[in-house]
Order: structure tokens, then sequence, then C-alpha cells
């Protein structure tokens, strides 16, 4: 049965009352009445996609219309709330099409910004986003267990404005050049800055679980399944493989809790299969190969869209094409 559907957040972020002043309440003007939430937010979530794209081909213009195109994603991250309450039509559904897409943007997000900096580490690429996803799935764990969304005053709006702030400037080659400086154990200075805030967002990892007293087995077991992902994931994979593994491994995590709290109450353990073939993979040599390796990420891709797929058939009465007529 759906749990009864009521969307309760504490947002403390001290750019929010702003941004949505300046930047997202002009542009709210121009949405037409009739255009879904949801189709608001796919729209906007395909523009990270652009993002990751003129990241991965190295257009020209990079450092200009990445920066431009992640804004317009965190606008239209806004928009899609303002236009559903706008018109009556807040649902389980829309938040969780948007707290869903979201999981995979922080990802896309981080990996746009080693690939601008020329970040290639494994390591410093894994540990970026587990710091990132830790954070992310103690905050959805809080919000199942509480029925509370809970965001501190330095939350994702803040550091998505601030690394597109970051792009931008460097589109300025001394401020590049500048950047790309070694500066401490053969580190960069771009590098150096990210390793601080990840350990930041290691910093409100604790908090959450503070707050919450997390004692939860399954969630604890999520977080040693996601280390282990991680840190073997240095070993055996690329760059850009380990985005997508450490990415959609959290991503079945976090979609399953907001499932749970959103579609029908059920809390579900983590993946084991990824972790434990990773696992044999490091021990046995010959499952490092190609053929179990894509088997690795179409399963990842296959169990994510399961649970999506679920999930909006669960609650598909909620969809609408587009919105009734105020009267």
């Amino acid at each position: 049965m759906i749990p009864i559907y009521q969307y309760r957040v504490q947002d403390n972020s001290v750019v929010l009352p702003f941004f949505k002043k300046w930047m997202v309440t002009p542009f709210f003007r121009f949405i037409p009445w009739w255009i879904p939430a949801n189709i608001i937010t796919i729209l906007s979530n395909m523009l990270m996609y652009g993002a990751l794209y003129m990241a991965l081909t190295g257009f020209s213009g990079r450092f200009v219309f990445i920066p431009l195109l992640i804004l317009f994603y965190a606008i239209g991250d806004h928009l899609d709330g303002m236009q559903a309450r706008q018109t009556k039509t807040s649902s389980p559904l829309g938040e969780f099409c948007d707290h869903f897409l979201d999981i995979f943007n922080n990802g896309i997000l981080l990996y746009i910004v080693c690939l601008l900096f020329n970040i290639s580490s494994t390591a410093l690429i894994a540990f970026f986003l587990m710091a990132g996803y830790l954070t992310h799935a103690v905050i959805f764990f809080e919000q199942f267990t509480t029925k509370w969304l809970r965001f501190g005053k330095i939350s994702a709006l803040e550091s998505v404005l601030m690394l597109a702030a970051c792009i931008l400037v460097s589109a300025i080659e001394p401020v590049y050049g500048y950047a790309l400086t070694p500066f401490f154990g053969g580190l960069t200075i771009v590098e150096t800055l990210f390793i601080l805030a990840s350990m930041g967002a290691f910093f409100t990892f604790v908090q959450i679980v503070w707050r919450t007293r997390a004692t939860d087995i399954g969630f604890w077991e999520f977080c040693a399944f996601l280390i282990a992902v991680g840190c073997l994931s240095t070993i055996l994979l690329q760059p850009v493989a380990i985005f997508y593994v450490i990415t959609a491994y959290s991503g079945l995590y976090i979609s399953n809790l907001q499932r749970g709290h959103l579609a029908d109450g059920k809390k579900r353990l983590p993946d084991f299969a990824v972790p434990l073939f990773m696992a044999l993979a490091f021990a046995f040599e010959p499952l490092r190969q190609p053929t179990f390796l894509w088997g690795l990420y179409i399963y990842l891709a296959c169990r994510t869209l399961w649970i999506a797929g679920n999930a909006f058939l669960t609650l598909s009465k909620f969809w609408v094409w587009k919105n009734p007529k105020i009267l």
C-alpha cells in the first residue's frame, strides 16, 4: 500500500532564499501552467548529460557552456517543485523522479570536474565519489526513518553552484593554470581543494549519523560495501568505469530508500552481488576480463532500471501529461 504522501523538508541552505528570489522566481513567471512538474524535472536533468557530453568530447567552449548548463539544471531543480505546488500536483512520483535523477547527477558533476581539471588518479576519483554518496545516502536514510528531508547550511545547492563557479572562472587561462599548479605532496591546488571539500562531506555524514542515532544494520552494510567497491575499483577499473560503478551501486541503495519511503514502506538491504564480484575479481585475474566486467556494468544498469520501473509502475497513477486547468 502506498504511504500517505506528505513532503516534509527542512532546508537550512544559506544560498537558497537568494537563489530562489533572484534566479528561480524570474524564470518561473514564464512557465505555462499546463506543463507538468515531472516534465520540467526530466528536461532540466537532461542538461547535466549535455554537460557530461561536452566534458567527454573536449568541446572548445566547455568552460563557459558547462557552468551555464549546470546553473540551468539547478534552476530547473527548483522550478519543478514550485510548479507542482502552484498547480497542486505534488506527488510521490514527482519526488521519486526528482531525487532518483539527482542521484546520478551528483556523480556526473563530480566526474565532469575530474575531466575538466585532468584529475586522473583512480584513488582520488573513487574518494570524491564515495564521500559524496555516503553523505547522499545518509540524508535519504534519515528521510526514510524520520519522514523528514533535512539539508544543512552548506548543502547540495551550495556545492553545485560552487563547482559551476570554479569551472567558469577556469575559462580564464591563468586561473586554470594556477588551479593545476602542484601544491602539496604532488597534488594540484584543485585536487587539494576537492579533497578538503570531500572531508567536509564526511563530516556532514558523521553529523547526520549522530543526529539520527543510526544503528540500522542494512545502512552500515551499505557503507561498508560502498567503501569496498570504491577501494577495489581503484585496482580493477579505469576512471570512467569507476564513475559508473560507484554511481550506479550507490543509486541502487538510495533509490530503494526512496522507493520504500514513497511507494511501499519497505526497508531493503543493499546489493551484495557487486562487492562480492569485485572481491572475486581482485582474487582471480580471469574475472577481470572485459566480458565479465561488462556483465557487471549490465547488471548494474538492469537493477537500476528495474527499481526505477517498479517504483514508477507503483506510483503511475500520479503521472500527468498536462496539468488540469486551475479555476
